[in-house]
């Protein structure tokens, strides 16, 4: 059988299987209750009120259905919106898009062999993928033009995606970093140049519509995780300060000095075997690695997040995979196993998550031992895994820095 025929099983059965356990009952468990692409059509809901002539950047009521307070940027406003349109994006556009992440998740991963397949079905059939799903949150929109800006080489293309996404959900300014490795022979005046072009016209944007940017950064934190669904580096100092009521500011600063450390130690142990990327920087697995390395790392650190946003994470997976087959290196073999120890994890963390009850004293939030032991273990985890990747990064950006200036002193 052809590799092109098992990839098209491949995705029949994971988009059939996808969209049954979304609405599954027994599925609930791990993910809550069914919200019907909840994070997707709310947004929806804007882009109608919008046309209608309703006022989306105040503190006070909408009037205008269910809709809530609007916390993407102005740009978003962009997209157009009719009623018949309306009826494309609730009733059609949901199914495409989740189409297309599946498919392109099996492009990327291009699964040859029993490991690579167990990797891919669990990366898309874990809680936190299938919460990610049954959400549709913009995450899901994000991670398909990531795929699509890596392989895509009319490059004014990315830079409008890259921008456009940024000035919609700040964050993924991140994938301006396609920029660098997007053209191995764009020198770097012209990579300078390009940001600054972009910068001009982003900035003349945002000051055009600053009131709208304003009203967004000051609703920037309504959405964040609490203790449940997290990932996030703050996780492990929200423990302690729980557990043992530590200064919270403290814990920050000791956890944020302990993850440069541990960084550091995988990045010496590492750096050893760095012959094996020299010749992997431009490649779509490295450049995949690259942009969804360090979006990830990105908000993993500087935020608050919920644990769908780890679906960034499979964009490293076919990086590692390749290098682990081609050098049978004992460090890859190790990060493979703690994405599949992570993925199965998934499933207690998320079951306890939903299942586990709140209680309080005197208006105090009182968690059991079995949840507070449930989040510890996975920030854990988190904490192993992107201590990981981050020297994985810096190693991938020394070696493109002494690439690209070696090049310049050469000529």
């Amino acid at each position: 059988m052809s590799d092109k025929l098992k990839n098209t099983l491949h995705l029949i059965l994971l988009f059939s299987f996808t969209l049954f356990l979304i609405q599954s009952e027994y599925t609930a468990n791990f993910i809550g209750k069914n919200s019907g692409f909840g994070d997707f059509l709310g947004p929806i809901g804007w882009l109608e009120c919008n046309t209608l002539g309703f006022d989306l950047f105040t503190n006070k009521a909408i009037g205008c259905g269910t809709a809530g307070k609007m916390d993407y940027g102005y740009a978003f406003l962009s997209i157009p919106y009719n009623e018949t349109l309306g009826i494309f994006y609730r009733s059609y556009l949901p199914y495409i898009i989740i189409f297309l992440f599946i498919y392109l998740t099996i492009k990327v991963i291009n699964p040859k062999n029993k490991q690579s397949i167990f990797i891919l079905y669990l990366a898309l059939l874990n809680p936190s993928t299938l919460l990610l799903i049954e959400r549709l949150n913009w995450d899901c929109i994000i991670f398909i033009i990531i795929i699509l800006i890596v392989f895509n080489r009319f490059y004014i293309i990315n830079w409008i995606l890259g921008i456009y996404l940024t000035l919609v959900k700040i964050y993924p300014i991140v994938l301006l970093i396609t920029i660098f490795i997007e053209n191995k022979k764009r020198s770097i005046k012209k990579i300078l140049l390009i940001f600054l072009i972009l910068s001009i016209i982003s900035s003349l944007y945002l000051y055009i519509y600053q009131e709208f940017y304003i009203f967004m950064l000051n609703n920037l934190n309504n959405g964040g995780a609490g203790y449940h669904f997290l990932f996030s580096l703050n996780a492990i100092p929200k423990f302690f300060k729980y557990i043992f009521g530590l200064n919270y500011l403290i814990l920050l600063f000791v956890i944020y000095s302990s993850f440069i450390f541990v960084s550091i130690k995988f990045y010496k142990n590492v750096n050893l075997a760095k012959e094996y990327f020299k010749e992997e920087i431009f490649t779509y697995e490295s450049r995949l690695f690259i942009v969804g390395g360090y979006l990830t790392l990105f908000i993993f650190i500087f935020s608050s997040n919920y644990f769908y946003k780890e679906v960034f994470l499979i964009l490293l997976i076919p990086y590692i995979l390749n290098i682990k087959n081609k050098n049978q290196n004992k460090l890859f073999n190790i990060l493979i196993y703690i994405f599949i120890i992570k993925y199965f994890y998934s499933f207690i963390y998320a079951y306890i998550n939903i299942n586990d009850g709140i209680t309080y004293d005197d208006g105090q939030r009182i968690f059991s031992n079995k949840f507070i032991i449930a989040i510890f273990l996975k920030s854990i985890l988190d904490f192993i895994l992107m201590s990981f990747i981050a020297a994985l990064l810096y190693i991938k950006t020394k070696i493109y820095i002494n690439y690209k200036f070696s090049s310049i002193f050469n000529r």
